[in-house]
């Protein structure tokens, strides 16, 4: 009788915890530090989101617009899933995207790479005079001087397809830069697995599908990825490689969160000597 009488209480506690959760919106500030960066990036600034699910632009939105602007990153990485479902229309999507995108102007500009969402042909259904570039196995190089900076994004969302992956890598590297540093951005954590011996020098993702939900000493209950539950947001390592992992900003169905807060990720590149190659 009397946990009857709890449980709606206790429910809707954490129903309303969860709620919360989902606009409690972490700004974060990292570093990765690698000798091997050009000269001329050195504190070149990554803007990192992803999942935005747009269904309208909202408060919350306008605040991540605010954050983007007022912390002067050189370039917008958007990692996929912009729609709120699969079934969502690609027309009115788009909008809402180009909507929220408008007033943010970066000197190097926004890329885009496809998300689990993203289907019906949302990225093929590109509107006309769109602020963004969309990479699909292929790169973005932004050349100073000597030195050059790329940008890499594969067709497929599902990273987890290792041979997939691993060949849509290829297709996207062949034509780059041979000595340009290169970023992997994409929305799997699979892909610090599948990139281990392809010539990249860091990998940023988003990945909030099944990554809404946290419990703390286990990780993220379910991914339709295939590495380990423990795996959770921010720098991961594998080999030689980094991957800073972002849980994203928006939300997959129920607009729920459990200690997984909403992230804007500002990640400063720099070069530093050999012994603190390490992210801070």
């Amino acid at each position: 009788m009397l946990a009857g009488i709890l449980a709606g209480p206790v429910l809707f506690s954490t129903l309303a915890w969860g709620y919360t959760e989902t606009r409690r919106l972490r700004v974060t500030h990292t570093q990765f530090i690698d000798e091997s960066l050009p000269s001329s990036f050195d504190s070149y600034r990554l803007a990192l989101i992803g999942g935005l699910h747009l269904k309208k632009i909202g408060t919350f939105e306008k605040r991540i617009q605010h954050i983007l602007a007022e912390n002067s990153p050189d370039i917008l990485l958007v990692a996929g899933n912009i729609k709120p479902s699969h079934g969502a229309d690609n027309q009115f999507v788009h909008g809402l995207l180009n909507e929220f995108l408008a007033p943010l102007q970066f000197p190097d500009g926004i890329l885009a790479v496809r998300g689990y969402h993203d289907r019906k042909h949302f990225w093929d259904q590109i509107p006309e005079g769109a602020g963004y570039r969309l990479l699909s196995n292929s790169h973005f190089a932004i050349q100073r001087r000597q030195d050059c900076l790329a940008f890499v994004g594969i067709q497929s969302p599902h990273a987890s397809h290792l041979d997939r992956g691993q060949n849509q890598l290829r297709e996207s590297l062949r034509n780059c830069p041979p000595a340009s540093y290169r970023i992997w951005l994409g929305q799997s954590p699979d892909m610090l697995r599948i990139a281990q011996g392809f010539p990249l020098n860091l990998i940023v993702a988003v990945d909030n599908l099944h990554h809404q939900v946290r419990i703390p000493g286990y990780g993220v209950l379910r991914r339709d990825s295939k590495v380990p539950a423990a795996w959770q947001y921010s720098w991961l390592q594998e080999g030689h490689l980094f991957l800073y992992l972002s849980p994203g900003v928006g939300t997959r169905g129920i607009p729920l969160r459990f200690f997984m807060r909403p992230e804007v990720a500002f990640i400063d590149l720099k070069k530093t000597a050999p012994q603190q190659q390490v992210p801070r």
